[in-house]
């Protein structure tokens, strides 16, 4: 029986649908974040975020994914992102230079993401559906591709552990 996943994040609050519409929110609470999933302070960004078993706690086919927008406002350059996602035995991260390589990473989207009304949920449709296994850790990242910036995107975020979530930016390098 196959089920789908929609995870709605929150290192930045975070849902997931599984196959028949299970829908599961890791996080709560009303903290917020500059820096995770992007940081829109800075021209190219790149995350990873970890999500625990535990906090998903449901196998299935991830086809959606959330992520809670705020406040702020965005512009077109912060609209062009490429997601990956993979399976880990990483709980934390030990240094903010720990990456999970890329290469061990599945692209499920790439393209130009629609940010919704502040307050509300922004939700991608993954162009390639994630089997989550429900018995290793969700890895998540993001790679933001548009150069400029704005400062002022704030996403919902939780507490979910040490060093659950790691970035790069650069107003020059992608």
């Amino acid at each position: 029986m196959l089920r789908k996943l929609l995870l709605a994040f929150g290192i930045s609050l975070f849902w997931i649908t599984i196959s028949w519409a299970v829908t599961v929110q890791v996080g709560s609470g009303t903290s917020t974040t500059s820096a995770l999933p992007i940081y829109s302070c800075y021209g190219y960004t790149y995350s990873q975020q970890i999500y625990t078993q535990p906090q998903i706690n449901q196998a299935g086919e991830i086809t959606a994914i959330r992520f809670y927008y705020s406040s702020g406002s965005y512009s077109s350059s912060d609209d062009a992102w490429t997601i990956y996602m993979g399976h880990t035995s990483k709980s934390s991260f030990a240094s903010t230079t720990d990456w999970e390589p890329v290469a061990s990473l599945t692209e499920v989207f790439s393209g130009a993401v629609t940010f919704p009304a502040t307050g509300n949920w922004m939700e991608i449709t993954l162009t390639t559906p994630f089997n989550y296994n429900n018995t290793d850790n969700l890895l998540i990242a993001v790679d933001e591709n548009e150069s400029g910036f704005n400062c002022s995107i704030y996403w919902g975020s939780f507490t979910s552990g040490s060093n659950t979530g790691i970035y790069y930016r650069s107003d020059g390098t992608n």
